[in-house]
């Protein structure tokens, strides 16, 4: 006879023995059989109303069974009958934990370790209470409390690991503070690994903190293995997703959102990511479905909104694209970039006076955006705007000197130099000398700027410089021979009589100046000869 049968038969020869319906509930509990349990301690209780460890096993398998509040009842009567029953404080907590009391819950785990200072199991579930941001060192201490009485802990160490790598604490004024302890985190989640080895949490985390370190080897070699333990682990697939893309692994990419996807089809955050990776590869309509999907699932990622307008930009109805960058700025009013793409659409639709809005935004949020700058400065063409599109191409090379571009267009701007005065009368004041030295600038930072060699070509002829105005002319149409305005002014030039004399001057010059330095060059060589010999 095994023990159920010997119980049982103490039961037929004995229908009052408490304690033998009590651990054969006790058997059914261990065998996962519930039902059995739960009526045997209920017969157990009824037998004997001072068996205070019936009343807690009863107000278990109650909870078990969701009947919370007669759980509840039982408990109490567990502690009336035995005031110091440890497990019964313990269980009890667990309860109130599910009926969402945490200040009871909490003071019955303090019951239970000032009767009973080992019972590591009650300074574990009083730490996951403490888990917020006020408790956050409680919570710690009451972890490595934990640990210290069973250093085989593993749920200890890894939820120890969890609040050091979350890291955030409120000091007494209720100013959030950084309290990460990412070395420490580490080591204590290398410790659930050496306890458990196919611990995919502790492998995704570990992952995770090199994330933040933002070393993506170690990274990808531990969500890799959290992958091989769970491979349906979606937040897993998802940070390796984003090391492979650190790496511009961008088909492993792809693949791993997919997969995060496919476990989870309501991760907004995947759907985001794998529409900005194909939005990046020029697949406007798969991408366009996945930042739908992610805005449904989380209509306050304004990022979303964002790629979102940049694709709808090229629909024939620009309100589409309007409407979800505007949506991207209500969210977060401090999105320059978002400001500085819907200046652009404004423009493209004819809408400067918006576009000037908007890209003057862009720079109050960022005052170093130098294509903003520029593009302000670029679109400011009326008189009246001319002081603020010079400061504003000032800021711009003042950001970057190195942007050919924003030297050309200013060198335009200072060679039209037209200006509104105060009392609205147009005058034109040109600065040719400042628009060359933009001009060579330009050319020198691309010198395949066929424009800028253009412009500055149009300059030196009218300055009468007509020798180096043909240079630059001959320059622009080589780089582009499809540059009609460099065709037709350098034939104007060409057909200018002062200015051809002085071109066929330059020219004999020029070559009369390279037949010396040739013949000065074979003079030399043979001044060099003649000493060998």
């Amino acid at each position: 006879m095994n023990a159920k049968e010997h119980l049982e038969k103490a039961i037929a020869l004995n229908p009052e023995y408490s304690h033998a319906y009590y651990n054969l509930g006790l058997l059914h509990k261990k065998k996962g059989e519930g039902s059995p349990a739960l009526e045997n301690f209920q017969k157990a209780v009824s037998l004997n109303k001072e068996f205070a460890e019936a009343e807690c096993e009863l107000a278990i398998a109650l909870s078990d069974a969701g009947d919370y509040e007669t759980a509840r009842n039982h408990f109490l009567n567990s502690l009336e009958i035995n005031p110091n029953y440890a497990d019964a404080y313990f269980f009890y907590a667990l309860l109130l934990v599910e009926l969402n009391d945490l200040e009871e819950a909490k003071n019955n785990f303090d019951k239970v370790t000032e009767i009973n200072q080992n019972y590591a199991a009650a300074y574990f579930h009083k730490a996951r209470l403490l888990t917020n941001a006020d408790d956050f060192e409680d919570a710690r201490k009451n972890y490595e409390t934990a640990i210290d009485i069973d250093d085989r802990f593993t749920d200890a160490h890894y939820y120890l690991a969890k609040l050091l790598s979350g890291g955030i604490a409120t000091d007494k004024e209720g100013t959030l503070i950084d309290k990460k302890d990412l070395p420490e985190a580490k080591k204590l989640l290398l410790k659930v690994l050496l306890l458990e080895k196919k611990h995919a949490k502790a492998c995704y985390n570990l992952g995770r903190i090199f994330s933040i370190e933002e070393n993506y080897k170690e990274a990808k070699k531990h969500l890799i293995h959290a992958l091989e333990i769970d491979p349906k682990y979606p937040k897993a697939h998802f940070l390796l997703a984003r090391a492979y893309e650190t790496f511009e692994s961008h088909v492993e990419a792809k693949a791993h959102y997919g997969h995060a996807i496919e476990s989870h089809p309501d991760f907004a955050l995947a759907h985001f990511r794998l529409g900005v990776r194909l939005f990046e590869e020029g697949s406007a309509t798969e991408a366009e479905e996945h930042l739908r999907q992610s805005i449904s699932l989380e209509s306050q990622n304004s990022e979303a909104h964002y790629y979102l307008a940049m694709i709808l930009r090229t629909d024939d109805d620009p309100s589409l694209a309007k409407k979800h960058f505007f949506r991207a700025l209500e969210i977060n009013p401090e999105f320059a970039l978002a400001y500085y793409e819907l200046a652009h659409h404004s423009e493209k639709n004819g809408d400067l006076n918006e576009a000037k809005i908007h890209f003057q935004k862009a720079t109050d949020i960022e005052q170093n955006f130098v294509e903003a700058y520029f593009h302000l400065a670029r679109i400011s063409t009326n008189p009246s705007e001319y002081d603020q599109a010079f400061r504003n191409y000032e800021t711009a090379l003042e950001i970057d000197p190195q942007m050919a571009e924003c030297h050309y267009w200013f060198g335009k701007l200072l060679t039209t130099g037209e200006k509104l005065k105060n009392d609205g009368t147009l005058v034109w004041e040109p600065d040719p000398m400042r628009a060359e030295e933009h001009f060579r600038k330009a050319i020198k930072i691309n010198p395949k700027y066929s424009n800028a060699y253009f412009k500055l070509g149009l300059l030196l002829k009218d300055l009468k410089r007509y020798y180096e105005a043909y240079q630059n002319l001959e320059k622009a149409i080589s780089i582009n021979p499809k540059l009609a305005e460099g065709h037709y002014h350098l034939a104007v030039l060409l057909m200018d009589a002062n200015a051809q004399k002085a071109i066929t001057k330059e020219k004999r010059k020029t070559a009369s100046t390279a037949k010396a330095k040739s013949s000065a060059k074979r003079s030399s060589k043979r001044i060099t000869i003649t000493k060998g010999k």
